[in-house]
């Protein structure tokens, strides 16, 4: 657990305040924290959540048992998702929610129309719901699920809609679903009082404006003493893998506390700089998806932080061999989130290619679509490159490459089937 683990354990104990994290996983939490106190319950099902809706995907491609079985060890043991898995981090929850809306929208496409497709699709969209909630910027990763969801579920006159059309339902209930969202993480329940402002958004400005300061030379950071800060002290303290590592850096305390008009200080250095944002942006998304030659940054949590809500952590026997197995792929390929994103492509790619004939190619795009749209707002909103923002995206990509290599086996086994009659 690491530090927003146990403040959202706390806020799930003693009220949800809101602020840097949305409340959502707090209630989840509070309900599991009730049965089983502490981490391990919660754990159990952002994990369990997870690899079921995975298989009930990989059992309705119709795989034998002891397939799904290697596949789903594969899935749990690749080091860029098990590191994550180990903590109790929200990002597997998102995960969690967005593999089971996946899995129902894909057991929809092979029911016919009844009152269980109903309730499956009400199911499928309420834990997208659930997904969203837990992160502010997860919305986007949903838009792909929901244009699933309505394109399973036409039928009759509805079946010649186009996918424009499709698309435009499914954005204005995505609208619909982050508006519910922004009530949810916005509003303390069941009082329905207002939370304290989220400040994520203020944090990752006042870092922006660091590194326009660094790339540009030109100081867009206040001093305590009035005067702008150095950009060459900047540049000393300035660290693309993360804001807090940044602002620990800056051991001398130069950097003033409150910036007044932070926003529009924020569109200024942009628009007066938009080449040193572009740089500083760029620098901190190869961080978040691993390209470059270092190792990965923050690759899991080994312990519990301190607090004050009694959890600690005894390590057993199999913590250090799962700790060193993680840590030992930090300058691996397979820990970098690009090397799956460029995979997903290529693969999708191939069964394009194929055309209509090959089988999942629809699943395979709406996996690898909301994987990248998880993934296309972080470049300009991350506030650091932890391997465990990629979670969901790298996730989405492997169900993806699953999705293509079924497609293309069913092609040739078709087509193996087709060939004697064709001969004769």
């Amino acid at each position: 657990m690491s530090f927003d683990s146990v403040e959202a354990l706390r806020q799930a104990r003693e009220g949800v305040q809101g602020s840097q994290y949305p409340p959502f996983g707090s209630y989840v939490w509070r309900i599991f924290d009730w049965i089983w106190p502490g981490p391990t319950l919660m754990q159990i099902f952002q994990n369990g959540t997870l690899l079921l809706a995975f298989g009930w995907i990989l059992n309705n491609i119709g795989w034998p048992i002891f397939v799904r079985l290697i596949v789903l060890a594969l899935f749990s043991a690749a080091p860029a998702l098990l590191g994550t898995m180990l903590v109790v981090w929200k990002d597997v929850a998102v995960a969690a929610f967005y593999m089971l809306s996946l899995a129902l929208a894909f057991e929809i496409s092979s029911s016919e129309p009844s009152r269980r497709k109903k309730w499956l699709t009400a199911a499928a969209v309420f834990f997208l719901f659930c997904g969203m909630a837990y992160r502010f910027n997860a919305a986007s990763g949903a838009l792909p699920i929901l244009i699933y969801i309505f394109f399973v579920n036409r039928g009759g006159a509805s079946a010649r809609e186009g996918l424009l059309k499709i698309s435009a339902k499914a954005f204005a209930a995505l609208l619909l679903l982050f508006s519910l969202v922004w009530v949810v993480n916005s509003f303390r329940f069941p009082e329905f009082t207002r939370l304290e402002k989220n400040t994520n958004m203020t944090s990752i400005m006042r870092y922006d404006l660091v590194g326009i300061s660094v790339y540009s030379g030109v100081s867009f950071v206040d001093g305590k003493s009035g005067n702008p800060v150095d950009p060459k002290y900047l540049g000393k303290i300035y660290d693309a893998r993360h804001l807090n590592i940044t602002s620990h850096n800056d051991s001398e305390g130069r950097i003033a506390d409150e910036v007044d008009n932070l926003f529009g200080r924020w569109i200024a250095a942009i628009s007066k700089n938009p080449v040193a944002y572009l740089k500083h942006r760029f620098a901190v998304f190869s961080e978040y998806i691993g390209l470059h030659d270092r190792e990965i940054f923050y690759v899991t949590h080994p312990n519990v932080d301190e607090n004050k809500l009694g959890v600690s952590h005894t390590p057993n026997r199999l913590t250090p061999v799962l700790v060193n197995y993680v840590v030992s792929f930090k300058q691996s390929l397979l820990d970098r989130a690009w090397i799956y994103y460029l995979a997903g492509v290529l693969a999708l790619f191939s069964a394009f290619v194929r055309g209509p004939a090959m089988r999942y190619r629809v699943e395979a795009a709406v996996a690898l679509g909301s994987a990248l749209l998880y993934l296309a707002p972080m470049y300009f909103i991350t506030p650091a490159g932890d391997l465990r923002y990629n979670f969901w995206s790298i996730s989405g990509t492997l169900v993806c490459l699953v999705f293509v290599f079924a497609g293309h086996f069913a092609y040739r086994r078709d087509k193996n089937v087709s060939s004697p009659s064709s001969a004769n």
